[in-house]
């Protein structure tokens, strides 16, 4: 099975508007309200391509039972080992309009160190029985980085798969402890790194220890660069409307299929995960997929090798 962390997870309401307008009061002409958070989008896409998931991650409150339920009843074949906390679980809106995605998240509960110690226990409770583990998302007050390397640094004794898709100092701090694969996007990686381009950015988190990175770019979009210097790209074949809320988790599922084959990064891993993120955009909300669109990207996506590179020794910043 497929091990999904969601540090911070989320009980996600989305609205569907005409045309929003800053100040004005709107009528919804759609509601709904669904589980979120980076990694449990992750697991939602890959229940979709019909691998086995168990998701965990700290929850708490109303909001918390109520994306317990709701992930249980659209999608039962999710298993759920969510630690339980004593603050309530964040929500986050999103407003939908023709010009695309409005999002306004909440900064979650306070989550304790005793509870932060329940949530290691059970994701290395787990691991035995784990093909891979992601970790996908922003972290909740009270939980740091060191927290980040601390559950990278628990796959690898188990010698488990890691992907990471977080940002900021726990970014560094999971190449530090050897992710097997990083995902930041372009700003991300930007900002926690200081470097000026994506392929400087990937080469300085693979020489802190990760074993690869791959950066999306949007629509221009992925770089990847493993860790002996190979640049990897991949690219979908035309731009697409649509709403990208949820395109990179998409993208981490894909990527986390392929880890937990065993094999390598590689640009035909690259290319599938262009796709699968592709196909997130005709849906309204995060977490799903239009599998026919996946199918005919991946089928037309242009993978390629862009050549073996040497990176420049990391400074000391």
């Amino acid at each position: 099975m497929i091990l999904c962390l969601t540090p911070n997870p989320a009980l996600d309401i989305t609205h569907t508007v005409g045309a929003l307008r800053p100040g004005a009061e709107h009528r919804a002409l759609a509601a709904r309200l669904a589980p979120g958070g980076k990694g449990l989008n992750t697991a939602r896409v890959l229940d979709q391509l019909d691998e086995e998931v168990t998701v965990l991650g700290p929850l708490g409150g109303g909001s918390g039972q109520d994306l317990a339920a709701r992930l249980g009843a659209e999608h039962p074949r999710i298993r759920q080992a969510f630690t339980a906390i004593g603050g309530e679980t964040r929500r986050t809106v999103t407003i939908l309009d023709a010009s695309g995605a409005t999002g306004v998240n909440e900064p979650g509960p306070r989550v304790t160190a005793a509870e932060t110690a329940r949530l290691r226990a059970a994701v290395r409770a787990l691991l035995p029985r784990a093909r891979a583990l992601t970790i996908g998302g922003s972290l909740p007050p009270g939980m740091t980085g060191a927290d980040v390397g601390d559950l990278v640094a628990d796959a690898r004794a188990a010698q488990v798969p890691v992907l990471v898709d977080v940002s900021g100092p726990a970014l560094l701090a999971a190449a530090d402890a050897g992710a097997d694969l990083l995902s930041p996007n372009r700003a991300e990686a930007l900002e926690a790194t200081g470097e000026a381009s994506v392929p400087d950015a990937c080469h300085h988190l693979v020489a802190r220890g990760a074993r690869a990175v791959v950066c999306s770019q949007g629509p221009e979009g992925m770089v990847a660069v493993r860790a002996e210097g190979a640049v990897l790209t991949a690219r979908p074949p035309r731009r697409l409307p649509g709403n990208p809320t949820g395109a990179g988790d998409a993208a981490v599922a894909a990527l986390a299929r392929h880890l937990a084959g065993g094999g390598p990064l590689t640009a035909e891993a690259l290319a599938d995960a262009v796709a699968t993120s592709a196909a997130t955009l005709p849906c309204p909300v995060a977490g799903a997929i239009d599998l026919d669109l996946r199918r005919r990207i991946l089928a037309e996506a242009r993978p390629g090798t862009v050549r073996p590179a040497t990176p420049a020794p990391l400074e000391t910043r």
